[in-house]
């Protein structure tokens, strides 16, 4: 009962986000303008402060890796041999969006508040550790799945894409830069610390309130329609990936505050840009949107769940 109340108070700041977008206070742009703050200004300060003190735990969290690198691969070839000879077969467009979303999270707009408001900066330590360790496993080998489904093979194209957007992207910079200086030994002065913490401390409203502004819940009798359509691959990303995650921690033990993150983690719903990433590269991407807005709304019940089962709550 009490996992309610950690999602409570983060519904409530969803749902103003989305009904000041409704009442036009929130333009699309202005939306944009949230995200690409929060992306590129108030996260990088964020991951870098926690990844600096985390230090040298990054680069040791071994288990870490195989627990999460298996944890994906395995997800998807459930989510591949499932949708391709049952839920979706004969249509491979869909079939492909089902496995490339079937792990990945909404670990930003609203994972991280999750962990901060369930764990507190203790848990931001190890969210960031975790971004940092699962970054290229996440992005390579959701893509490459998708592709290789779409077209049968991995393009050298795409995996130089990829490898771009991995060596650009500020939360994967930042969490590496807080790893080194913290290995280099550099000392971070008060006055800096203390602006990476003020900056730090506004992710989890501005996240939310993008979050809520990119939903569309302006027919909410369409969302029964949405759910019978995706149920099987809702299933999967908010029971199958974490209960896989959670088991494979039996074999590859790590702390107990990094298990609760991670498998928390999980636990999110499918990722907002999961139907843009779809759609640029030739699978369902209405299916995806469906798929984003469906295990969104369910999470509300799937992250109290998860909050009683690690005991975070």
């Amino acid at each position: 009962m009490l996992g309610i109340f950690l999602v409570l108070p983060l519904l409530i700041i969803i749902v103003i986000g989305n009904r000041l977008r409704a009442y036009g206070f929130y333009s699309a742009d202005d939306i944009a303008a949230l995200m690409r703050t929060l992306f590129y200004v108030i996260l990088p300060p964020l991951l870098f402060r926690t990844s600096y003190l985390a230090g040298r735990s990054a680069l040791s969290q071994t288990n870490l890796f195989y627990a999460t690198t298996i944890c994906f691969l395995l997800t998807m070839l459930f989510a591949y041999i499932s949708a391709r000879f049952f839920i979706h077969k004969g249509d491979l467009r869909r079939t492909a969006t089902s496995v490339f979303a079937s792990f990945r999270g909404n670990n930003v707009y609203l994972g991280l508040p999750v962990i901060q408001l369930s764990m507190g900066s203790s848990g931001m330590s190890e969210a960031a550790v975790y971004l940092a360790v699962t970054a290229v496993s996440f992005q390579l080998l959701s893509v490459a799945a998708g592709e290789i489904i779409m077209h049968g093979r991995m393009s050298a194209k795409g995996i130089i894409t990829i490898l771009k957007r991995l060596a650009t992207n500020p939360l994967i910079l930042s969490c590496s830069a807080g790893v080194v200086f913290a290995l280099s030994g550099i000392h971070i002065h008060f006055v800096i610390d203390e602006t990476l913490k003020l900056m730090g401390n506004a992710a989890t409203a501005v996240a939310l309130l993008a979050l809520g502004g990119s939903l569309d819940l302006s027919n909410l009798g369409a969302f029964a329609g949405i759910i019978r359509r995706t149920w099987f691959d809702m299933l999967v990303k908010l029971a199958l990936n974490p209960a896989l995650m959670y088991l494979l921690f039996c074999f590859f033990p790590v702390s107990e505050n990094m298990l609760k993150v991670t498998v928390m983690m999980s636990a999110m719903p499918t990722a907002v840009n999961c139907f843009i990433l779809a759609r640029g590269m030739g699978m369902d991407g209405d299916y995806a949107a469906d798929l984003v807005a469906s295990t969104t709304i369910m999470c509300i019940f799937a992250i109290p769940v998860w909050a009683n089962i690690l005991h975070m709550v």
